[in-house]
Order: C-alpha cells, then sequence, then structure tokens
C-alpha cells in the first residue's frame, strides 16, 4: 500500500495542480464579483472554496501525473551523452519549410476569409499620427509605426488600403510561421522525437489561438516575429555556454535579432537586460567580456540613441514613463475607493501630486488601469515621485488585502483558466472613430477620421464565409481550455519549470526565463488583453518543445576547450 502511495505521489505535480486549484478558484471570484467576496465573505463561503478547490486539484492531478509519468520514460536515458545532434543548417534543410508550409496553410485559410485581415485600434492611431493627423508620439514604438507606415504608403500606391494591410499580413503570418518552425526545427535536431514536431506543427496550423494571432496588424503581434528566433538564440546560448556566439553569423544574427525584438516592444530592453545577465553568469570567462560589450552597444542603440537622438531629431514626442505603472496605481486607486475617508491629508497631497486625489476614487476601473494611469502628472518632480511611492509602499502594508485585491482584479486572467482568448474577428472600426476624433489634431475633422476607417471593409462576397467560421471559432473556444488564457500565460510555463525542477534540469529551468519575464510583464500591464498574451502564445510552442527534449550542458572536454558535440548555425 505505501509503495502504491508512493508511486501516485509527485510532489512537483501536486505544487502545481495545488496552484491551478488556487488560481482557479480565487480567479473566478474576482470575475464575478472583482473581489474575494464569493470566497471570503464567510465561514461557509471559504469552506465551500476549500472544497470546490480541493476537488479541482485532485482532478487535475492525476492527467499532470500522467504528463509526468510520461515524460519521464522520454527522459529515462537523460544520462547519456548526446548523439545523432545533426548542424543547424542540415535540420533546416529537412523539416524548415515543411513545418513552416504546414503553418502558414492553416493560417491563410483564416487570412483569406477574412481579408484584407484585421487592424488593432492602436494601429490605426499609429496611422494617424503617420499621416500627420495626429500628434506624433513614441508611445506605441515609432519604429513600428515606421514599418507599418511603408504599408499604408503600398496600399495607397496600389489605390486601396485594405491591398497594403493583406500584403503586411501575409508577410507578418509568414515570418511568424517561419519562427514556429526555427524552433521546432531546433528542438528536432537536439532529439525532439518527429511524432512531437508533426504534431505540434499541426497544433499550430489549426487551433484558433494560434491561427488568429498573426492575422491582426498589432505591434504585439510584429514584435512576435523577432520573439521566437530570440528564445532560440537564448537557449542555445545558453546550452552552449555562449560557446555558440563566438560564430560570426550567429552572432551578427543574435545583435539583428535583439535589436529589432527591442525596437519593436520597448520592454524588451529589460528582457534583454535580464537574459544578458543569466547568459554572462553561464557562459565561460573568455566570452563574458565579448557578449557584455555587445549587449551594452545593443541596449544604448535601441535605448538611448534610436529614442533620444534619432526619433527626437524627427520631432516625434517622447513616450511615457507611465507604461510599466499599472501595480502602483492601480492599488493606490483601489485604497482610495474602499478607505478614503481614513487616509491621511498629508498622503492626499503626496498622492494629489501625481495622481489628482480628487476624482481617483470614481476614475478606478478594476480590470483596467488606463483611467487612472491617464492621470499621472507627466511634470512632478522626481521628489513628488518619490514621495508618492512612499505614501504607496506605506499603505500597501497598512491595507495588504485591499492592494492584492487591485493587482488580482487586474489580473487574474493571466493564471485562472477562467477566460478565454478573444482576438479580432471583424473589422468594426465604427466604435472608435470618436475616441479616435478626440485624439487628433485640432485641424482633424471626424470626416479625415470616418474616412480612414471606412477605406478598410470587408468584401460582401466572403460574408456568409466569414460568419461560418467565425461561429465556428467562437463555439470550440468557449470553455476550451485549449483557448484559455491563462493556460498560454502561466500555466504551460508552471508546468514545465516545476517538471524541470523536478529533474533537476537548470539548463531548462533558464531556458524558461524569458517567459516568466514576460509574464512579468503581463502583470503590469493595463488590463488582460488577449493581444497582449501573443508572446505566450508562441512561446508555449517552445516550452512544450523544450519539456519534450531531454537536452543538457554542452559538455568540456578536459583541457577545458569545448567537446564538439552539435554545430549551431
Amino acid at each position: 500500500m505505501r509503495t502504491l502511495l508512493g508511486r501516485a505521489w509527485d510532489p512537483a505535480a501536486a505544487v502545481v495542480v495545488v496552484l491551478v486549484a488556487v488560481f482557479t478558484v480565487v480567479g473566478y471570484s474576482y470575475r464575478e464579483s472583482e473581489s474575494a467576496e464569493l470566497i471570503a465573505s464567510s465561514a461557509s463561503a471559504a469552506a465551500g472554496a476549500v472544497i470546490v478547490g480541493a476537488g479541482l486539484a485532485i482532478l487535475v492531478y492525476l492527467p499532470l501525473l500522467g504528463v509526468f509519468r510520461l515524460l519521464d520514460r522520454r527522459w529515462a536515458d537523460d544520462g547519456l551523452e548526446p548523439t545523432g545532434i545533426i548542424p543547424m543548417r542540415e535540420a533546416m534543410r529537412r523539416w524548415l519549410l515543411p513545418s513552416a508550409g504546414t503553418i502558414l496553410v492553416g493560417w491563410l485559410a483564416w487570412l483569406l476569409v477574412h481579408f484584407p485581415g484585421n487592424v488593432d485600434s492602436d494601429t490605426i492611431t499609429q496611422k494617424l499620427q503617420w499621416l500627420g493627423l495626429q500628434n506624433q508620439t513614441d508611445h506605441h514604438p515609432w519604429f513600428d509605426t515606421m514599418v507599418f507606415g511603408l504599408f499604408w504608403n503600398l496600399g495607397d500606391a496600389l489605390g486601396d488600403d485594405r491591398w497594403g494591410l493583406f500584403i503586411y499580413l501575409l508577410l507578418q503570418e509568414a515570418a511568424t510561421a517561419g519562427g514556429v518552425a526555427l524552433v521546432l526545427v531546433y528542438l528536432s535536431r537536439l532529439g525532439m522525437p518527429s511524432v512531437a514536431r508533426w504534431a505540434l506543427t499541426v497544433a499550430v496550423a489549426v487551433l484558433p489561438a494560434f491561427v488568429m494571432a498573426p492575422s491582426v496588424m498589432s505591434k504585439d503581434a510584429f514584435a512576435a516575429v523577432f520573439w521566437l528566433p530570440f528564445l532560440v538564440l537564448f537557449a542555445e546560448s545558453l546550452r552552449t555556454r555562449g560557446a555558440v556566439l563566438a560564430r560570426p553569423r550567429v552572432a551578427l544574427a543574435a545583435i539583428a535579432v535583439t535589436t529589432l525584438l527591442i525596437l519593436s516592444k520597448r520592454t524588451s530592453l529589460y528582457l534583454v537586460l535580464i537574459c544578458a545577465v543569466v547568459l554572462v553568469v553561464v557562459v565561460s570567462r573568455a566570452l563574458r567580456v565579448r557578449i557584455g560589450l555587445t549587449v551594452a552597444g545593443v541596449l544604448a542603440l535601441t535605448g538611448l540613441a534610436w529614442p533620444m537622438l534619432l526619433v527626437s531629431a524627427w520631432g516625434i514626442t517622447p513616450g511615457t514613463s507611465t507604461d510599466m505603472m499599472t501595480v502602483p496605481v492601480q492599488q493606490t486607486a483601489r485604497i482610495a475607493a474602499e478607505h478614503g475617508d481614513e487616509i491621511p491629508e498629508e498622503e492626499r497631497a503626496a498622492i494629489d501630486a501625481v495622481l489628482r486625489w480628487d476624482g481617483l476614487a470614481e476614475a478606478y476601473v478594476p480590470t483596467r488601469s488606463d483611467s487612472v494611469k491617464g492621470r499621472w502628472n507627466l511634470e512632478s518632480t522626481t521628489g513628488q515621485k518619490l514621495e508618492y511611492f512612499r505614501v504607496w509602499a506605506a499603505q500597501v502594508i497598512r491595507y495588504p488585502a485591499t492592494a492584492a485585491s487591485a493587482t488580482i482584479a487586474n489580473t487574474y486572467e493571466y493564471f485562472a483558466p477562467v477566460t478565454r482568448l478573444s482576438m479580432q474577428n471583424t473589422l468594426s472600426l465604427d466604435q472608435y472613430i470618436d475616441f479616435w476624433t478626440s485624439r487628433s489634431l485640432e485641424t482633424t475633422s471626424r470626416a479625415e477620421v470616418e474616412a480612414i476607417a471606412d477605406a478598410l471593409y470587408e468584401p460582401a462576397a466572403l460574408d456568409g464565409a466569414r460568419s461560418t467560421m467565425n461561429d465556428l471559432t467562437i463555439a470550440f473556444n468557449e470553455g476550451n481550455l485549449l483557448s484559455s488564457k491563462a493556460l498560454y500565460a502561466s500555466l504551460i510555463p508552471l508546468a514545465a519549470l516545476a517538471y524541470a525542477i523536478r529533474r533537476r534540469s537548470w539548463l531548462h529551468v533558464l531556458m524558461l526565463v524569458p517567459l516568466f519575464v514576460t509574464l512579468a510583464f503581463l502583470v503590469a500591464s493595463p488590463i488582460a488583453l488577449s493581444r497582449y498574451i501573443i508572446p505566450m502564445i508562441h512561446g508555449a510552442v517552445f516550452v512544450v518543445g523544450i519539456t519534450l527534449t531531454p537536452m543538457r550542458w554542452e559538455r568540456r572536454s578536459g583541457s577545458g576547450s569545448r567537446a564538439s558535440v552539435s554545430e549551431a548555425a
């Protein structure tokens, strides 16, 4: 009996299912009431939450245990030296086009039916800026605006804005499909079974989460083009302890991919910095200085030269510093809403200097920080900001439950599988006309804004096919874990991390660093939009793939030089 229980008990799997149960129960309460009321309002409510959570944990535990046991079989020969690793160039010749082609065919079916494709509301803001109808700012990365502008200009030259959008999306889908295929090829050369490669290829080609993500012109989908090659380069740099970066072509590719990733999404600067620190720790001493100087050069170019010299010289207004302020300002606003009468006058004054105390409680929206974040005083001094953060920290200590509720209400969708992904499936832009007009220059008329939106429309001939495909997708997504925001944002990475720790594979643990840094960015984002999760959706292929591939650090020879166990290209 004890032996049977021992075989059925797995601490790593137990930790994961407990987290899933807690996330789900808490997330359901916040989805329904924007608070913990359903699980903490009374002793009976708390007891019911515990019972439901325990039942959910038991329900999830056995399938996860089965997955871990299957992975154990796959990892059974982990102690053996890696054999049969072929050069990356040969692996790409064998597998890149079949995987990328299969994925692209699946994606094109959606794009063609939804011709000319979809566009995010922020992207129309970028178009208005590009055309000089709004104040030109770097709030949405100006690099992205420039790239999108090339295709808007192309559409104008062709006499139909829709063709500019469609050609852009066609290239974006091809590039993203190539990135997914690159991940699959890289892991296949390291030993991932061909059946796993094809299973992941087909899943990416047909599951709505993957099909819809690259079919929208948005800064998030654009940045994803560079995200997957970055993951591959980071993983191989870790595995070879930096040796692969000694090759000039690989080093140049890493510089190019990293630079484009940061330019297309500013938060990637912090991602690259954190990953560089991890890499410097594990590489050989001879490479540390070289890697450190190269990364410093990339960060100087993208974080200083580009925004402060080039973009500024073009007359573009710099972006604000409020992009990552969601956690503190939402906590301040919720505390103001629930405990406003208890806040001392000096604390109100400190908050007023940066967020305007009057009306702050009324501006609070539990699931979205934009209305509160928009109150940030850009002209506040450094001293005023420091005083605000001192007050914020004091209030978090004084009202910890309220502060926690503010963050949970804004982020539970990333952890609790209680809401589904909802990507754009139609060009319905009329609802944003008033918003775009209000943000435009005084010389810009509402008619000009309407003309830009009206130029993007779907052909009536495809209405039937489009409606049928949308209905089928919605039906598939409803209540389906495969379409849950949380599955991709946190649950798959958490399960992979637990298994990697269980196997004591610190290489795999470190390979997951970019995913968890990105999850931290999601927590700091203003709202749990589906498009924000795009990097984690594509990253799920990488996470599942490395978990199926029991790789190890590249070994050293006795003299300290690297053993030639693989060729990375």
